[in-house]
């Protein structure tokens, strides 16, 4: 008994891994909307296409359309200033009056936390990471250029009488071979090219204004952008600060800088008045690119202009219109299908063969892209015919688990094709959208397989349907007769008035449309066109035969009774 249990159970696990083994993983891409939760003290850096943030003593990280955190247990009151590169962010902590610097290495899988120790970064007052992710630490002394993969240290600036002491923020920008070193103090802009400081000038000499309360700066591009409580401002040598941004920043707001050497494209992070990160492309302007904030984006559930497209060159695929966050990068030549539209973007559907995975996501219209028609003459004719006993008809054209079967169709149902959803030269995208009636009566539009169907055969016309004329409103008019009950529905011939038909079903006059037999395969008019005074094929025969019959059979009486009186004369 045990070896007959070992032996089915062996069986078992054998069917279950061939079944497996042959059933295709379609999974959905992540599609995941990055959403952020910022407060008044939230901080934010950036570097390339991540960005970081802070809530609280949640660091964390947005990657790839996925938002990574680790709550920091270590004792101390609260974030003051963040810095990141391609691996690592870097955040100093205060606690009472003494500050501590925290690193943390981020990937595709998470934030950890890592030890880090360099008696250099002590006492430090600030952070910063310019557009390259290169780390800077400022203390009332120096300014530190510094690495989290080692203990080396630069100092570009240097100030033996601790003039940087009160400095709340600053920003290093390289202009004309010179390194030039930004502070905020008291909202007082300052700026210096001096690297050593350690005589009895004072940072007045380098007051850039005093008439303007700044909150934060970043350098772009090697521009200096600053903001106040209500604008973004860019600073001219020659000309002074020029507004770039009149709206979307408040007391709390913060700012930095990434270039997206992917995208070849300078962006400027800003947490807004209304605690939400916005992404501005800075080109000389800040040109708004996306925002991230506590909603959720939602994605169409409902497609409406499905067609292929094909890439001309390189298309990036983006999670959603407003956190344009990268889903993939289609190569040139590939195949996409659009689902719908959305105020500049397509949203969109393409298979990564590689992974195994479907991905949805957003295609800027202006994207390298070009329509591959769909052919209303297609290789199946105008009527297909499923192969199969139960061929699932689908809502959409997508090789997806989740997509959802209108219905099931026998190998006797008549499929009208409407057309082949896309074509380019050879290529098809190999899906036919069909029209056809339910069960109920109700005309159905979805998609099937190319492999699914053949070019319909034909209808027997049943020994026992009805014939019908045709008739037109107006005299000599022609009647159309239609593939589908609907009006924009391929017509399948024009006839002449006072044509005779099968009628398929029988006849109602309060149906709108009914349903026929043309040319041996199933087809509507309009009911107000057909008058359905025919006969019957059996009718119309007893009709023809019948007068006949009975003139036969009358005859045959007469003469039998002439016959039996000239009989029965001759016997008298």
């Amino acid at each position: 008994m045990k070896r007959f249990l070992w032996i089915s159970a062996l069986i078992l696990c054998c069917v279950c891994i061939a079944v497996f083994a042959q059933t295709p993983m379609t999974v959905k891409a992540e599609n995941i909307d990055v959403t952020v939760s910022l407060n008044g003290d939230s901080l934010v850096s950036a570097y390339g296409e991540d960005f970081a943030y802070t809530n609280g003593k949640t660091v964390y990280v947005a990657k790839n359309n996925k938002v990574h955190s680790y709550h920091d247990a270590a004792d101390f009151d609260r974030f003051i200033s963040m810095a990141m590169n391609s691996t690592h962010i870097v955040l100093l902590a205060k606690k009472g009056t003494e500050t501590m610097t925290f690193v943390y290495s981020y990937s595709n899988s998470g934030i950890s936390k890592v030890p880090y120790i360099n008696e250099s970064l002590r006492n430090i007052i600030s952070l910063y990471s310019d557009e390259n992710g290169t780390l800077y630490a400022l203390n009332e002394y120096d300014v530190i250029r510094f690495n989290v993969n080692d203990t080396s240290i630069e100092m570009p600036f240097d100030s033996k009488k601790g003039v940087f002491a009160n400095a709340q923020e600053f920003a290093i920008s390289e202009e004309n071979n010179n390194s030039v070193l930004y502070l905020l103090i008291d909202g007082n802009l300052y700026a210096t090219t001096k690297q050593i400081m350690y005589d009895e000038t004072s940072l007045d000499d380098y007051r850039i204004t005093s008439d303007k309360s700044f909150k934060d700066l970043t350098i772009s591009d090697g521009k200096l952008i600053c903001i106040d409580e209500t604008c973004a401002y860019v600073y001219n040598s020659g000309s002074g600060f020029d507004v770039l941004l009149e709206n979307g920043v408040g007391s709390h707001s913060v700012i930095c800088a990434t270039y997206d050497s992917i995208n070849t494209r300078h962006c400027v992070y800003v947490k807004s008045d209304i605690f939400a990160i916005n992404v501005y492309e800075y080109d000389g302007e800040l040109n708004y690119y996306s925002s991230f904030d506590k909603t959720q984006f939602t994605h169409p559930t409902e497609y409406d202009s499905i067609a292929l497209y094909k890439t001309t060159a390189e298309v990036t695929l983006y999670s959603s219109p407003r956190h344009l966050q990268k889903l993939a990068l289609l190569p040139s030549n590939e195949y996409v299908l659009i689902l719908s539209e959305s105020g500049n973007f397509y949203y969109a559907y393409t298979y990564d063969a590689t992974l195994s995975k479907a991905v949805y996501g957003y295609i800027k219209k202006q994207a390298s892209i070009s329509l591959c028609p769909a052919q209303t003459d297609t290789a199946l004719g105008l009527y297909a015919q499923p192969l199969h006993p139960n061929t699932p008809i689908y809502e959409y054209p997508i090789d997806d688990r989740d997509t959802k079967v209108l219905r099931y169709a026998s190998i006797r149902d008549q499929l009208v094709v409407i057309d082949n959803v896309g074509q380019d030269g050879a290529f098809n995208w190999g899906w036919y959208k069909v029209g056809c009636i339910d069960a109920d009566g109700n005309l159905v539009y979805g998609y099937v397989k190319e492999l699914s169907v053949s070019p319909y055969t034909s209808l027997s016309a049943p020994d026992l349907s009805k014939t019908a004329k045709l008739g037109a409103k107006k005299l000599g008019e022609y009647v159309k007769i239609y593939a589908l009950p609907q009006e924009d529905s391929q017509v399948v011939a024009e006839v002449a008035e006072g044509s005779q038909i099968y009628l398929k079903n029988k006849f109602d006059k309060n149906s709108e449309w009914t349903q026929i037999i043309y040319e041996e395969k199933i087809a509507y008019v309009k009911t107000e066109n057909v008058s359905p005074s025919g006969l019957t094929s059996w009718q119309l025969a007893l009709a023809i035969t019948l007068p006949a019959v009975a003139v036969a059979i009358t005859a045959t009486i007469v003469i039998l009774v002439v016959v039996k009186k000239r009989k029965a004369a001759l016997k008298n």
